[in-house]
């Protein structure tokens, strides 16, 4: 791969001649895009539960960064050349309860592009450990998703018993 190769945010799609190597670049790339906006917004935030649910979101996309590095160790031999310099910086302000629901949004899309980026993946490499991981990646950035949308409804006051498995939202 040449020195000077400059990713961009994946969205949820890569240039078709994308190699795997690329693409696992790429989804570092994003990973810690997800990481420090989650971080951000977690260090905003005055809420402790509130607060929590974006540091695991945080802890999440950490670990999935390092899953992304450790394929991309085995499959060129070396570890991945990371340039802080390129990693997308989303930004966001948070005033009122609307800053809440525009932060949720932003992550909620960035969740959707994520799970459409590892989908493409999973269908593009044709390496089968690969493959599932790719997979597993996007049904947890799904997972994220699903999450995020369960939380603005409890956020905007249309809580759902079913919008999300197990207690998170209901303080004991």
């Amino acid at each position: 791969m040449p020195e000077d190769k400059t990713y961009k945010e994946a969205g949820g799609a890569f240039p078709e001649d994308a190699g795997p190597l690329e693409i696992l670049g790429m989804g570092i790339y994003n990973e810690v895009s997800a990481y420090d906006f989650y971080i951000s917004v977690s260090k905003k935030i005055k809420n402790k539960s509130g607060k929590e649910k974006f540091e695991i979101l945080a802890s999440d996309e950490k670990r999935h960064r390092e899953i992304l590095e450790g394929l991309y160790k085995k499959e060129s031999g070396k570890d991945f050349d990371f340039d802080p310099l390129r990693v997308k910086k989303i930004k966001f302000e948070i005033k009122d309860q609307t800053g809440a629901f525009e932060v949720i949004d932003i992550a909620m899309e960035a969740e959707r592009q994520a799970y459409l980026f590892y989908t493409a993946a999973a269908k593009k490499t044709r390496n089968p450990d690969a493959q599932r991981m790719f997979e597993t990646l996007a049904q947890e950035e799904d997972g994220h998703y699903q999450r995020l949308s369960a939380e603005r409804n409890a956020l905007s006051g249309g809580f759902y018993w079913f919008d999300i498995e197990g207690s998170g939202f209901v303080e004991h």
